[in-house]
């Protein structure tokens, strides 16, 4: 409200349901806000597009980011200002989009501003504000200073907050009281699932041999992925990564080609049934000159057991490249007994590919028998 009082200029406070910010902040937040700070600063609400605008003609605009409709028409705008409500349930992609849309030209530095209770550290927030890792890239921020925090407790506001609701906080169990009370981020929802990944000792240069060029793959049309690896004395070497977003095994194709990754696929079995433009895509690999290894695709928890116990053996080392697998294997969580997949849908794939290809060549039940493929 500071900043769309000093220029004309337009500004959005964002959710990620349209029902919940109107709520929130529309009808509570925002009035109040004008009441007590505000009070001799007439505005007009707009009431069917849901933005106020003030006596310079700047504009405050609402909006979810759940409603098509909605959010294509608070896109449609150009802003100074993006603040993200509630930011720990919304997806790193779904706030890139957004991001775009910080265009507006004028004399205002643009700004954007987030609030949370926060949640589990593999959320994109931790690592964006708290390890200054670009969460995608799994790299350190090129400009780590324009990143911010401020932690707000209870405790720094009780002339606002009514002395039953911080008792009550108070009673929290250890878990809910760290987050709501002390605003500390938790470990993990309910666990990591490839919780024997070390950066330190998994990450390290590898260069491909002679042998054996072993493929991962998990079909998906967004994202498509696939790990390029040898298995050399009885180690996992994985030199290169790739991930297709909006694709399909034809593009795959066309890519492991180009960087001249032609070699034994082990697939995700259900390939052998889903088809792309009329064949299967373990026919379209075949065609393509790529072997096609049988597999059968084991329970999940096989597959991840499995790439814990390799990983505690420390025998799987990963290049630094492959980026989308290293943010995989840091940050995939269990959830409700399943892979989490619904906190950031770009997770999971990249690491399933890893481990069929991981459990096709050494399963848990061949522990003590191990195969050594593609050695020189």
């Amino acid at each position: 409200m500071v900043r769309a009082c000093k220029v004309r200029s337009r500004h959005a406070i964002i959710r990620n349901t349209f029902t919940s910010v109107k709520r929130s902040i529309w009808k509570d937040t925002l009035p109040k806000l004008l009441r007590i700070c505000f009070p001799d600063l007439p505005v007009t609400w707009n009431k069917s597009d849901y933005y106020i605008t003030l006596p310079n003609k700047s504009e405050v605009w609402i909006g979810g980011l759940d409603d098509d409709k909605r959010a294509e028409k608070i896109l449609g705008n150009e802003y100074s200002t993006i603040y993200f409500n509630e930011s720990s349930q919304l997806s790193y992609s779904s706030v890139q989009i957004a991001l775009t849309r910080l265009a507006e030209k004028n004399e205002l530095t643009k700004k954007v501003y987030y609030d949370c209770n926060p949640p589990s550290k593999k959320h994109w927030s931790y690592w964006l504000f708290i390890k200054k890792i670009n969460p995608v890239e799994s790299e350190p921020l090129s400009n780590p200073d324009n990143y911010c925090s401020l932690l707000m407790n209870p405790q720094d506001n009780l002339e606002n907050i009514d002395e039953d609701y911080l008792l009550m906080l108070e009673s929290l169990p250890q878990k809910e009281r760290d987050r709501f009370l002390l605003g500390l981020f938790t470990d993990s929802d309910d666990g990591l699932a490839y919780y024997a990944f070390d950066h330190d000792k998994h990450v390290g240069e590898t260069k491909r041999d002679y042998g054996t060029l072993f493929i991962g793959m998990d079909f998906n049309v967004d994202p498509m992925t696939a790990v390029i690896f040898q298995y050399i004395d009885n180690k996992f070497y994985v030199h290169d990564e790739i991930f297709l977003n909006n694709s399909d095994t034809y593009k795959m194709c066309d890519a492991l080609i180009r960087k001249n990754y032609i070699g034994d696929v082990i697939p995700d079995s259900t390939g052998k049934n889903r088809k792309t433009s009329g064949k299967s895509d373990h026919q379209i690999l075949k065609d393509n000159g790529f072997k096609v290894i049988s597999t059968r695709n084991p329970f999940v928890t096989d597959r991840v057991n499995n790439i814990n116990r390799l990983l505690t053996e420390n025998r799987v080392i990963i290049n630094p490249r492959c980026k989308k697998l290293i943010n995989d294997l840091n940050k995939v969580s269990w959830k409700d007994n399943k892979l989490d997949q619904k906190t950031d849908t770009s997770l999971t794939h990249i690491s399933d590919a890893l481990t069929y290809g991981t459990w096709k060549l050494e399963p848990i039940a061949r522990h003590g028998s191990r195969l050594s493929m593609g050695s020189t």
